[in-house]
């Protein structure tokens, strides 16, 4: 049965950590203890038309945007409260057997404001036309997400989700392959890419967002039907920058221990630099980035 697999990988020095096969993706192990329920609730959640998710690929401004649209749902709002129960995490919260992070979507007031990281044909919509709710689809340039994902596997690894192995196969040798073939980027990016210009689906990217924010915040609110003062929109684009994120950190850990997972880093766009040697640059151009050729899909990788 889909969704029932525990998939753990071994290459040389490296062992990958869990995961459950869930509807042909790669959900990590802890997020639940029955995937098969997992599986079921995902292919048969009922959306609301008032429904929001902040989808994307992970690593790529997620927290970022949902920031913005959970402070233009709140009049510029800054909030202590973490995002994760404001702005619920839906593969995480829906079947966690940890009850600190379950959520009962069914309860939740309406806008339901959801995160996911799932793809375009297992994110959950209406089968009516005239009652789909709202997308909003942030991608980022794949070497910088791929830098990312890498600092953050450093603090999972804390709680069992990184795997076990040297760092420098980690970056150079299995997160290509992560990225080829595990959950592959390419694919989730293009799925939405594809749906870019569907009335419900904005698509953003993550770089466009940091070289100016507040036409993108109008963008956002425009889109889900807030209109918004020039004063607001400021204010938000302010706010939800990194340095203004930064003044509020712990709203976006995930616990208040030392094993909470930083969902803030950098927020830089190039820092891949620092990290890629010329062979895995070469292997992300030709892997990961020859794929998107021809799709009109372009990232900047330095601002």
């Amino acid at each position: 049965m889909a969704g029932s697999s525990v998939i753990q990988t071994r290459e040389g020095e490296w062992t990958s950590a869990k995961y459950w096969d869930v509807l042909g993706l790669y959900i990590p192990y802890i997020f639940t203890n029955d995937p098969a329920l997992l599986a079921d609730y995902i292919a048969n959640f009922e959306t609301r038309p008032d429904d929001v998710f902040v989808v994307s690929y992970p690593r790529s401004g997620t927290t970022l945007v949902q920031e913005i649209v959970w402070q233009i749902y709140n009049e510029g709002a800054i909030s202590s409260e973490k995002q994760m129960f404001r702005f619920p995490f839906f593969e995480d919260s829906a079947c966690n057997a940890n009850k600190q992070f379950l959520v009962d979507f069914k309860t939740l007031p309406s806008p339901r404001l959801i995160k996911t990281h799932l793809t375009h044909n297992t994110t959950p919509r209406s089968a009516n036309k005239d009652a789909q709710c709202k997308y909003i689809y942030v991608a980022r340039n794949p070497k910088d997400v791929a830098v990312s994902y890498f600092h953050f596997a450093e603090h999972l690894k804390k709680i069992g989700m990184r795997g076990e192995g040297p760092r420098r196969l980690y970056i150079h040798t299995i997160m290509p392959v992560l990225f080829c073939e595990v959950n592959a980027w390419n694919d989730h990016v293009l799925g939405w890419w594809k749906h870019k210009d569907d009335p419900n689906v904005v698509f953003l990217k993550y770089e466009d967002l940091h070289k100016d924010l507040p036409p993108h915040v109008r963008i956002i609110a425009n889109f889900l039907n807030k209109p918004l003062s020039d004063e607001l929109i400021n204010r938000i684009a302010e706010q939800c920058t990194f340095k203004g994120m930064k003044e509020n950190e712990k709203s976006y850990k995930t616990r208040d221990d030392v094993q909470s997972s930083p969902l803030l880093r950098k927020g830089v766009v190039g820092g891949w630099k620092s990290y890629f040697t010329p062979e895995l640059n070469e292997r992300f151009e030709k892997e990961v980035l020859g794929k998107i050729k021809g799709t009109g899909l372009e990232f900047d990788f330095e601002i």
